[in-house]
């Protein structure tokens, strides 16, 4: 059988392909969420700090599902801490490490303390810029510790997690353990510290709700940027680190981090009294752990502010460097 065309086929052949892309997009336009709920901020506020049960899963909800229309731009800030512009590389993190390796000791042989905390492990370093940059982008965890008190019995620190103050010139960490006034303590305390090497960042501003943008090998795409909240997510998630920097916003900023698929569910439900979220426990997954899901979605909602340009900034996590550096402690707590 042999086909022949004709210029009225070739034009019904693009009228139908228009009508399906059509039909496509508009199917796909269905799909996407409603639009956020305008929740005023003292609303996500006294949520907050609510003593009712489920009060902080309702919190996240309206933080996941709402902007504030009252919030005014006020430019009080001009940042200056920009880590993608110290252009970081390995042997400078190598340095940087190293010199913490042989200056990080006990704060104090004698600490005085109206909690009994472990008292601080610490350093001061030169203030360059590179140096400031890489303490704040410095991570760190207790590996491995053998501490005893003057009784010769074991102390037992809760869990591996450091936290760390970071000021200009100086970085401390503080181990999570209390009620130690009037003892002896000798041993020793090991720490795992990484810093990225390589920062990549990408500017997100008004209007570019539903772009996709280049961020280093990887993409983000920006799901909500409206008034006070970004929404986004990074292609291959689980291999990155984000953060944000903006150049405005005197004000609390809230980050959360939600499964792809549970987003999602949140976002189809706005709108919702405390009451109607917690009548809807069973969709809201009330007393279950989320299911996995290598998709995740970053909400953060800034209070009182219209940040305008957000820069996202972070690093690949095979892009660090680690150093493993234990400390001997000995002091007197009193």
């Amino acid at each position: 059988m042999k086909f022949t065309s004709s210029p009225y086929s070739f034009l019904a052949i693009f009228i139908f392909g228009t009508l399906f892309m059509y039909c496509k997009d508009s199917k796909k336009e269905s799909k996407n969420n409603p639009a956020l709920s305008n929740q005023l901020n003292d609303s996500i506020y006294v949520w907050e700090r609510s003593k009712l049960k489920y009060a902080d899963k309702y919190h996240s909800y309206l933080i996941a599902t709402s902007k504030d229309v009252t919030i005014q731009t006020v430019k009080e800030l001009q940042y200056t801490y920009y880590p993608w512009k110290a252009e970081l590389n390995k042997q400078q993190v190598d340095s940087f490490l190293v010199y913490l390796e042989k200056n990080l000791a006990i704060e104090k042989k004698v600490y005085k303390s109206a909690f009994g905390e472990l008292p601080s492990i610490k350093t001061y370093y030169t203030e360059t810029y590179k140096n400031e940059i890489s303490a704040n982008l410095l991570n760190c965890r207790l590996t491995h510790y053998n501490l005893t008190n003057s009784r010769g019995e074991k102390i037992e620190i809760e869990d591996d997690r450091v936290s760390i103050n970071r000021n200009v010139g100086s970085i401390s960490f503080g181990l999570a353990k209390w009620d130690l006034q009037g003892q002896k303590i000798h041993g020793e305390a090991t720490l795992e510290i990484t810093i990225p090497y390589h920062i990549y960042k990408v500017e997100v501003k008004p209007g570019d709700k539903s772009k996709t943008l280049a961020f280093g090998p990887t993409k983000i795409k920006v799901l909500e940027k409206e008034n006070n909240v970004l929404h986004y997510a990074v292609e291959g998630d689980n291999d990155y680190s984000t953060d944000i920097v903006v150049d405005s916003c005197m004000s609390t900023t809230h980050r959360l981090s939600f499964p792809d698929y549970f987003y999602h569910k949140l976002r189809m439900k706005p709108n919702l009294s405390y009451k109607q979220f917690v009548a809807d426990s069973g969709y809201f997954e009330f007393g279950k752990k989320w299911k996995q899901d290598p998709k995740k979605v970053r909400v953060v909602y800034f209070e009182s502010c219209d940040p305008g340009n957000i820069y996202i900034y972070g690093y690949r996590k095979t892009e660090v460097l680690k150093k493993i550096i234990t400390i001997p402690i000995d002091a007197e707590i009193i």
